[in-house]
């Protein structure tokens, strides 16, 4: 009788500790799919295209660098085997997208691998707060996660529960190239949706690209000798290559490392790297809109890249042509003819490559002013960024961005050691090319956004949200 008693007090306390996660599970199966339209929604057609492809085939493993920079139609052709593109966000993470490329994995497949080359995709990052929505099509898929990643998931899913409520059965369905509808059949991006670089400086300063050998962590690297290992033992090969890289973006002294970093990953990889990192190497005018998201043009000249080194590293002699010439660089309008506002005088200023101004510090005038608004513009010119460390003399709490205002970069730095604690930007945009920018690192301050803005869905602003609290607060004007 007391081990009856004992059984049963053990089960009501197991009862009470899981209940949080029953109801919260429950909340979050019984609610409408939220992510269906965005990119996120894209994960589960990948899936099912890579577990239902029977033949052998090609599985490009990476972060959205493989969605916006891989032809899968055209490698197919050139290879002879079917493609499957397995790259969607890198703010998920590469170790979740090699984890749930293994559900499809077997004899007689190639595996590349070919993450950015950033400090986050080359280590275990792993994010539940972009995996959730991810998943949230099929959530079978988590079970395929390895590691302490499904129980990641199960920490985030209070927070994630309650966001998929507060939509109230409004599905977001964003505007621009980051919707699920601008997905091929394969899951690249469809051809003809980016046909010139629309960057306002042609590359983004807030994601510096360095080809340093120290941006791969060592877990990482054995992680993806685990991997292969694994595949292998499947009867599949593993291949390394690189993501494409635009060359405006290296930082200093990546020229003298780039023959190091191809030495580096050939003595730790315990497979093939097939590719030569200077083949990656793009001019600026292949990108479309981040430093590793190529144009039409670029996801060709990429395209052919791959195919070569893969029929090489296969034993198959072909040629293939890998000229595709650039597009043109579209024409900046830097220009402003209105008049400089009474807010410019606050500033200094200092002139862009492009023509325009960012901001780079305060006045005497502007290190007094508790609040500060952005200009339109300066001697002619728009206003464009803010450089680093441009309140950082300053006793100003709070800045506004205008809703008619030229901004279109937070350089990384601009609110570091500063007393900026809100930032309010009635600004929004519909188009890519239009876009406002995030910083890689906003220290924390809260950022008012319109209710109902493109902010709270757009790629560059997920992917940055561990650096702010993003409030939807400021009502149309």
């Amino acid at each position: 009788m007391k081990i009856l008693k004992n059984t049963l007090i053990t089960l009501l306390a197991l009862l009470v500790l899981l209940s949080p996660v029953i109801a919260v599970g429950t909340i979050i199966a019984a609610t409408p799919r939220s992510f269906s339209n965005t990119i996120y929604g894209e994960l589960d057609d990948k899936f099912s295209r890579l577990t239902s492809v029977e033949e052998d085939k090609i599985i490009v493993v990476g972060g959205s660098s493989v969605a916006f920079g891989l032809d899968s139609a055209l490698l197919e052709s050139l290879a002879g085997m079917p493609v499957v593109d397995f790259g969607l966000y890198a703010a998920i993470g590469t170790k979740a997208m090699l984890d749930l490329s293994l559900a499809g994995v077997s004899s007689g497949d190639v595996v590349v691998i070919a993450p950015e080359l950033d400090a986050q995709t080359t280590s275990m990052y792993f994010s539940a707060e972009h995996m959730l929505p991810a998943v949230d099509e099929n959530y079978l898929m988590a079970l395929y996660l390895r590691g302490n990643s499904l129980l990641s998931l199960v920490g985030g899913a209070f927070s994630f529960a309650e966001k998929k409520l507060s939509y109230n059965g409004d599905i977001p369905d964003p505007d621009g190239i980051y919707n699920v509808r601008s997905f091929n059949g394969y899951g690249d991006i469809k051809n003809g949706l980016r046909p010139s670089n629309v960057m306002q400086l042609y590359y983004d300063p807030s994601t510096p690209i360095s080809l340093s050998s120290e941006i791969f962590d060592e877990d990482f690297l054995d992680y993806l000798n685990e991997y292969a290992a694994i595949c292998e033992s499947r009867g599949a090969k593993v291949l390394f290559s690189y993501c494409p890289i635009n060359e405006a973006a290296l930082t200093d002294g990546s020229e003298n490392v780039r023959g190091e970093l191809e030495d580096f990953l050939k003595e730790r990889l315990e497979f093939e790297v097939i590719s030569n990192i200077y083949d990656y190497i793009y001019d600026k005018a292949y990108f479309y809109d981040t430093n590793f998201h190529l144009n039409d043009t670029g996801v060709t000249l990429r395209t052919r890249k791959l195919a070569q080194d893969l029929l090489i590293a296969l034993g198959k002699f072909t040629v293939i042509d890998t000229v595709v010439p650039a597009p043109e660089l579209p024409e900046l309008d830097v220009r402003y003819f209105g008049e400089d506002d009474e807010n410019a005088a606050l500033f200094t200023y200092k002139r862009l490559d492009n023509g325009a101004y960012a901001i780079s510090g305060l006045t005497e005038e502007g290190k007094r002013c508790e609040s500060l608004t952005i200009p339109l513009g300066h001697e002619g010119y728009k206003v464009t960024a803010i450089a680093s460390g441009a309140f950082s003399e300053g006793v100003a709490t709070r800045v506004t961005v205008t809703a008619d205002s030229n901004l279109r970069n937070f350089l990384n730095g601009c609110f570091a050691d500063c007393s900026v604690r809100d930032v309010y930007i009635h600004y929004t945009f519909t188009e890519e090319e239009n876009k406002l920018a995030p910083a890689s690192d906003f220290y924390g301050i809260n950022i008012h956004v319109p209710l109902g803005s493109v902010y709270t869905q757009h790629y560059d602003w997920l992917e940055s949200s561990d650096g702010y609290n993003m409030i939807p607060d400021i009502i149309a004007e």
